[in-house]
């Protein structure tokens, strides 16, 4: 990609057509194809024709799950009364497993259609049935809503508590706390619960201050928690003493029990916690190794070293990332012997972790900037693997491996380390280096990702979506993959982008990446998120659409509110500050920047002017991220080569900002390219 790190092309290109989701059947049909493009004036017209009195010979009736296609895209379109006629003629017909879903809708839509106690019966008639495991949630949540609507205190409390249990995330289960909070049916467990999510609620805080009558190990962690973050380690201590015993939070009062103890230069006490943590604990050891660490530049360090050295050996079997975590603590700390042997440790028994890596692409950079390129070949050769956890070290290594045989005058290898990079790394900013394509290949989705879903058949599109969204990153598998594919494909069809690029995520740390160089796969990690909306950025300021989703990709994952640490904002995370300025010269108003579209019209304009400014395109990334200050500090010597320039940012997060930036981009580029038909707007 000769021109990825020079000046970037600000031009308006013409996008392909939106990527619908047809799921593939056999009886696949006319109604089916209307549902997945959402053309709901056909589908009402093939529907009117099939029950019709003077049907012709050429119209034939509707199967049941047709007719349940049909009942799902009228409930999408917010017709719940007619859907919910429709799915109630047909329930004989659903198969077993289906029925509980048919059952939902007919409860929500008796809700939304002003029939509330019958909602709450059918509803309480669905729990008792014993539901699937994807529907209990928004049962529980329904359930606690109609019987807040009609006045049932009491119940209402214990069908939000029930939605806490079962909520999917944390901000579904602050929610839910929330509630219970307002009806007043709290007790001191959630309003500890609901302190540990919202620190500051009043009300929360109220109903500790009365006195529990019993302190569990919940409410001994919240306040522990509370007094922590407010500085008050002696009471902390105090609390989280308490809580040390507990199952569930125990080890987190005992970690920061520790850290109490710390900023009180007790530490003797946070030594002892933290390593008795370090050398058994399930969910803080890492922590601990690090949290030892910084102790140990302060007192103990002996102590601590030989510590690392019983930890490296005891967890590495079980707790791998933990002996590594304390061998790489060792080199940073130990004498230069000591050092050495936690090295060789490292080296010879981690050899494909990350830390292992890092130190072999730090100790070869150092040669290359030195022209001693042997040196950092085989630094770079000695560190790369193919099992290395993270996608853009592994490749980063192969490149540089690629240049440093270049300047050995080895073209030949050169030219087979980046085929192995190609092969191996498919998307990566590197690939995009040493190829325009980045190894991407135009190619459909492979078949063993394509498998059929009762749910998708028959229209619930909804629950369909969540066969993928409830499988936990973690607990996921390769048998999981074609459930995370088909909800990936069902969540962009309804516009939800985030949930999309988070299960093909989940799907790529299940396989090697080689298995995902087909671009109709890799669609799923780029969407053309509020592309109607991107367009019309793009031409008023003159930034291709590309490189507006590749900044929005990195800055906000395309989640329109999300705020960071900092105070930025929305899809394009722009400060406050930022936001202003940009909306005086686009003579908007200075909070027009928390309106999705607003936001990514203001970001573009920004980025316009930083194009401006500063040319290439690295350095108006890096400034996007960083400020101009910096990269004007940055740029003081003439830039000789520009990826040496990327990899020489000082700071981490900017370098790893403008790698992924500028992927992001030229993987939009490569998948869409010019030329497409563009589509409808997608959300």
């Amino acid at each position: 990609m000769k021109n990825l790190l020079r000046k970037t092309s600000i031009t308006i290109i013409t996008l392909s057509a939106v990527f619908f989701v047809i799921l593939s059947r056999a009886d696949s049909s006319a109604i089916d194809d209307a549902f997945w493009a959402r053309d709901w004036e056909t589908a009402d017209a093939i529907y009117s024709a099939s029950v019709s009195d003077d049907m012709s010979s050429e119209t034939s009736a509707l199967s049941p799950r047709e007719k349940s296609v049909y009942a799902n895209g009228l409930w999408l379109q917010g017709r719940y009364s007619e859907s919910v006629s429709i799915l109630e003629s047909i329930q004989q017909n659903f198969p077993e497993y289906l029925r509980a879903y048919a059952y939902m809708l007919f409860i929500l839509g008796a809700e939304r259609t002003d029939r509330k106690q019958d909602a709450f019966e059918r509803g309480l008639a669905l729990w008792n049935s014993g539901p699937p495991d994807t529907v209990k949630y928004y049962l529980a949540y329904a359930m606690a809503r109609l019987s807040r609507d009609l006045e049932y205190k009491d119940e209402s409390v214990v069908w939000f508590r029930r939605m806490y249990e079962l909520a999917p995330d944390k901000k579904r289960a602050a929610a839910a706390l929330a509630e219970i909070m307002n009806i007043g049916g709290a007790n001191a467990d959630d309003a500890a619960a609901m302190l540990l999510h919202s620190p500051a609620d009043a009300r929360a805080f109220a109903i500790l201050a009365a006195g529990p009558e019993r302190a569990s190990g919940l409410i001994s962690y919240a306040l522990g928690y509370i007094a922590y973050t407010n500085k008050k380690y002696e009471d902390a201590i105090k609390y989280f003493d308490a809580a040390s015993a507990d199952v569930e939070y125990g080890e987190a009062a005992r970690y920061h029990e520790a850290y109490s103890a710390y900023y009180l230069k007790k530490d003797d006490d946070a030594y002892n916690i933290w390593k008795n943590i370090a050398l058994s604990g399930f969910d803080y050891p890492q922590r601990s190794v690090k949290a030892l660490e910084t102790l140990s530049r302060r007192s103990k360090k002996n102590d601590v070293i030989k510590l690392f050295g019983e930890v490296a050996s005891r967890r590495a079997e079980n707790y791998p990332d933990v002996a590594i975590d304390a061998l790489a603590s060792i080199m940073k700390i130990g004498s230069t012997k000591e050092a050495k042997a936690a090295e060789e440790t490292l080296f010879s028994s981690h050899t494909s972790s990350a830390q292992a890596a890092t130190i072999r692409w730090e100790r070869g950079w150092a040669s290359w900037k030195n022209k001693k390129y042997r040196a950092a070949y085989d630094q770079w050769s000695s560190g790369y693997s193919a099992c290395i956890p993270n996608a853009e070290l592994a490749s980063r290594l192969l490149y540089w491996q690629s240049r440093a045989l270049e300047k050995l005058n080895s073209p030949k290898a050169a030219e087979r380390v980046r085929n192995e990079l190609l092969s191996n790394w498919p998307g990566e900013y590197y690939a995009f280096l040493v190829s325009p394509d980045g190894g991407i290949k135009q190619e459909t989705v492979p078949e063993k990702f394509v498998v059929s879903s009762d749910l998708a058949e028959w229209g619930f599109v909804s629950y369909a979506k969540l066969e993928g969204t409830n499988i936990p990153p973690a607990d996921a598998t390769s048998a999981d993959v074609p459930t995370l594919y088909r909800s990936a494909r069902i969540s962009l069809w309804d516009g939800e982008f985030t949930p999309t690029v988070r299960m093909f995520g989940t799907m790529q740390r299940t396989m090697p990446r080689s298995e995902f160089a087909a671009s109709e796969l890799l669609k799923l990690a780029y969407p053309r998120a509020f592309e109607n909306t991107v367009l019309a950025a793009s031409e008023k300021t003159g930034v291709a659409p590309e490189i507006i989703w590749g900044v929005m990709r990195q800055e906000s994952l395309y989640q329109p509110d999300a705020t960071s640490r900092v105070g930025a904002y929305g899809l394009m995370q722009l400060m406050p500050g930022t936001a202003k300025g940009e909306a005086k010269k686009m003579a908007v108003s200075d909070d027009a920047y928390l309106n999705p579209a607003d936001n990514i019209m203001l970001g573009a304009n920004h980025l316009a002017g930083l194009f401006a400014r500063y040319k290439e395109a690295p350095l108006a990334f890096a400034a996007y991220n960083a400020g101009g200050g910096r990269v004007n500090k940055w740029t003081q010597n003439p830039i000789t080569d520009m990826a040496e320039w990327i990899e020489d940012i000082p700071f981490r997060e900017t370098r790893g900002y403008v790698k992924a930036v500028t992927r992001n981009i030229e993987a939009y580029k490569t998948l869409y390219p010019k030329g497409e038909k563009k589509g409808a707007d997608t959300k």
